[in-house]
């Protein structure tokens, strides 16, 4: 498999189309989109400081964003990597590359919310570095929300 990683814009077809699939995903996977309803609104993906997609060839396969949370912490946002592509060491490039951003732009920390019921991505967060934090901002009173940290710097 030879994938590789290109910066993009928040509008760019390839994460649009990536960014949707990774909804029917957790829509799926959450068991109906009605059941993610209040989480449309800390998805916006103009608010994206900055995107990455992996490509196979000319097809994207995966993709992951920034978003600036404070003046010291940045915050992983639509990490996705179609299901053909997964268990490949994609993700886990994406978010290499969203953390070493994230270093080079003077940030202190990551953060980045998730759910219990995607094991797979709470155990390559976990791998990175990641730990359980309070739930921060929105995701304060949502039980079924997962946030995790870490100190880069």
């Amino acid at each position: 498999m030879n994938i590789k990683y290109e910066e993009a814009g928040w509008n760019c077809k390839d994460f649009l189309l990536l960014s949707n699939e990774l909804d029917e995903y957790l829509n799926g996977a959450i068991g109906g989109e009605e059941k993610r309803e209040k989480y449309k609104g800390f998805n916006h993906l103009d608010t994206m400081d900055y995107v990455i997609i992996a490509y196979e060839e000319s097809k994207p396969v995966g993709c992951g964003a920034l978003r600036k949370y404070s003046e010291e912490s940045m915050e992983i946002k639509r990490v996705f990597v179609r299901e053909a592509y997964r268990k490949n060491g994609v993700a886990a490039e994406i978010m290499e590359r969203l953390i070493s951003r994230a270093r080079e732009q003077g940030y202190q920390n990551m953060i980045l919310e998730t759910g219990e019921f995607l094991p797979a991505s709470v155990r390559l967060y976990t791998r990175l570095g990641f730990e359980r934090i309070q739930n921060y901002g929105a995701y304060v009173n949502m039980e079924e929300s997962l946030c995790m940290g870490m100190k880069i710097k």
